[in-house]
């Protein structure tokens, strides 16, 4: 008999818990697959069927905290208050700080960007050019933003990183006037 998609979804997400617990005893690199889905309490034929690499369940696991984040949140699919949104984003991340500090302090920061890229970025080319390429461009400069915003400690709160982001933006269209 097939599992259900939720069903399916709590034992990935349940791996990804695992794998993230193990992750503060030893390195990723020290963690068999056997060891992760019996703390998980799944069986390993589920890692595989669904997972190609450990780096998959923690963006799984991510996945599942932004959407959980999002919904109780109600961040709309679309851009109608892309400022309520952004500070929401913010938030997020610091709302995981210590799933963040894991992956920085394991090296799997890459994790971050490839969460961004899933939600931000079509799985296939769009026709729509300027649109994909602006998917992409936004995911990797989120990325950056909040990569410098994890290595200085957190120490802005999510308004002021708003603030900081729109005011790059104001100083990118300021200078791109002057050309």
């Amino acid at each position: 008999m097939r599992r259900s998609t939720a069903t399916t979804d709590y034992l990935k997400e349940c791996m990804g818990t695992a794998l993230l617990e193990l992750m503060k005893e030893k390195p990723i690199e020290k963690i068999s697959i056997e060891e992760m889905t019996a703390r998980a309490d799944v069986g390993r034929s589920t890692y595989f069927r669904y997972f190609k690499t450990k780096d998959e369940v923690l963006v799984f696991k991510i996945l599942c905290l932004w959407n959980r984040f999002s919904e109780e949140n109600h961040i709309p699919d679309h851009q109608a208050d892309l400022h309520k949104t952004t500070l929401l984003f913010f938030e997020f991340c610091l709302s995981i700080r210590d799933i963040n500090d894991i992956l920085y302090r394991t090296g799997h920061q890459k994790v971050i960007l490839d969460v961004y890229l899933k939600v931000l970025a079509p799985d296939k080319q769009e026709e729509d050019i300027p649109t994909y390429y602006k998917q992409y461009g936004t995911a990797y400069a989120l990325y950056g933003i909040v990569n410098a915003w994890i290595l200085r400690g957190y120490r802005e709160t999510p308004e002021q990183m708003v603030k900081i982001l729109y005011n790059l933006d104001k100083k990118r269209e300021k200078s791109s006037l002057q050309i």
